[in-house]
């Protein structure tokens, strides 16, 4: 449901049901005529973002676990 969506975007977004059309149009209307609106989501996104790894982050970890995961594999009595 939209409860795992929630927890994602947190504060950062308006959420209507899926395939709800007018619930979607109805939201980008208010938001379209509240400033004060989006400029909270717009913030509370670049906070969230803040968080978040980098790519350098992500590509760092990426190569450390193909690093270990290549090591080779140490059998008892096997060496």
């Amino acid at each position: 449901g939209s409860g795992a969506l929630r927890d994602l975007v947190g504060q950062a977004a308006e959420l209507v049901p899926y395939g709800d059309a007018p619930a979607l149009t109805g939201a980008v209307l208010r938001l379209l005529g509240d400033p004060g609106r989006r400029g909270q989501l717009a913030g509370a996104g670049r906070r969230q973002a803040a968080g978040w790894p980098t790519e350098e982050d992500t590509v760092a970890h990426v190569l450390s676990v193909y690093d270990e995961l290549a090591q080779p594999l140490s059998v008892a009595g096997r060496e």
